[in-house]
């Protein structure tokens, strides 16, 4: 079963940087070139020369990983990153306002071991690229520590864990960044040994769902084989063991997961009178709107996550919105090209278009994709020249959905969704060494 533990964490020294809002930064995969060349001029020990190290001229395979290395030495040698005193847990907290309410999501940040990949508690929901766990670990191998945090979602259905957390934040030392979102992003370190037992206590029973950070889960447990390969067996309580995660309450996570979209480039852009006639037979098909800025009203009468088997394609050939709405026919045409999967699995619109649109009914193999995160970014993408061939707008996953289909251990594509709020880097970092 995952066995939660304090680390002995590195974090940034606010006597040496100022501003700790000014050196965190959203993962590594929320990082465009824009938002990075953002971070690298606000500030010169941003945590982006770590996790996100630019190219620079006269680069060979590696080189940004290296240099990501040296910052992460260099910072320390130099005071701006320094070992806490103690091993500790941190009591986490995004605070963030909904409507003209205020949300406090909590969590813990603490090391979680994670056995194996057969262990039974521990489920994960998505797919792994392999090109991006090797990245992942080519930048833990050459740093020795976690660099941001794998997200998993823990029960707790009489509220002990809250309770507890509100207990000790009113006792401990809030240390607090806001982020480019207005999002109040705030930890406070626990090394009381009684308060750390009670936490364990409470989650160790509890399985854990993997809501983000497949990659650095399986990058971790990658690093930790060739710690045992190259440097012998490593000892039970070696610090290696234990991944750095933010764990949150299953039962704050309702809006947690927002959707990824899909824009397809590549071949002659597709008109909607195309689109029809290749998925009518498994699509309810109608036009709505027209043009790239049109893309709000398309997302409206899918954006519920209730409405899975509805998408919302953007055709390049005529800048035409078309809303498709599965019907029996495209259940019937997924299962035979998935034979196993669960009815569950079958009515999720991203699979409806990864497993059935994409493969079978425009016959494309391995198309060029962008993935975007937020509506405002497909209508950049679609808008520019570079020959948007369609675009899919997908209605967002509930964790409820998510939690099933990891139980039942299949398999959502990979970047099916992103958390709507994710962790900072650089609140904490898990050095995988030891000291």
């Amino acid at each position: 079963m995952p066995e939660i533990s304090a680390i002995r964490a590195l974090r940034y020294n606010l006597g040496h940087v100022g501003n700790l809002s000014d050196v965190v930064a959203p993962p590594a995969d929320a990082i465009d070139p824009q938002r990075q060349d953002i971070l690298y001029k606000r500030h010169p020990a941003s945590c982006v020369r770590l996790i996100a190290n630019r190219d620079e001229p006269g680069d060979v395979a590696g080189s940004s990983d290296e240099r990501a290395a040296r910052f992460w030495r260099r910072w320390q040698s130099e005071g701006v990153l320094q070992h806490e005193a103690a091993a500790e847990i941190y009591i986490y907290q995004q605070t963030y306002p909904d409507g003209d309410q205020t949300v406090r999501r909590r969590g813990i940040l603490c090391g979680v071991r994670f056995d194996s990949p057969e262990d039974r508690r521990l489920y994960t929901a998505t797919e792994t690229i392999d090109s991006v766990v090797e990245a992942r670990y080519e930048l833990t191998r050459r740093c020795a520590a976690n660099l941001s945090p794998i997200v998993g979602l823990c029960s707790d259905p009489d509220d002990r864990l809250q309770d507890l957390l509100d207990s000790a934040i009113q006792e401990g030392l809030e240390i607090t960044c806001v982020d480019d979102a207005g999002v109040r992003h705030s930890i406070w370190p626990i090394n009381d040994e009684r308060t750390i037992g009670s936490i364990q206590n409470i989650l160790g029973p509890s399985p854990v769902l993997i809501a983000a950070g497949e990659d650095n889960l399986a990058a971790s447990r990658k690093y930790l084989n060739w710690l045992n390969d190259h440097e012998g067996p490593v000892a039970n309580d070696h610090p290696a063991n234990f991944a750095l995660t933010l764990l949150l309450r299953l039962e704050d996570s309702g809006d947690l997961l927002d959707s990824t979209h899909r824009v397809v480039r590549g071949g002659a852009p597709l008109t909607s009178e195309e689109l029809v006639a290749r998925i009518g037979e498994c699509f309810t098909c109608n036009t709505i709107v027209e043009g790239p800025d049109a893309a709000e009203v398309a997302w409206t009468p899918i954006s519920g996550r209730d409405h899975q088997g509805r998408l919302a394609i953007y055709c390049g050939g005529d800048r035409r919105w078309v809303l498709c709405e599965a019907n029996e026919a495209a259940t019937e045409r997924l299962r035979k090209r998935c034979p196993q999967a669960s009815d569950e699995w079958c009515e999720l619109s991203i699979n409806l278009l990864h497993h059935l649109i994409i493969p079978e009914l425009l016959a494309e193999d391995s198309p060029s994709i962008q993935e975007c995160r937020t509506i405002d970014d497909v209508v950049a993408a679609i808008s520019d020249d570079e020959g948007c061939r369609y675009a899919a707008l997908i209605p967002p996953i509930d964790v409820d959905a998510m939690e099933t289909i990891a139980v039942q251990e299949e398999r959502l594509p990979a970047n099916a969704f992103h958390l709507a709020h994710a962790p900072l880097t650089g609140l904490v970092f898990n050095p995988l060494n030891r000291r």
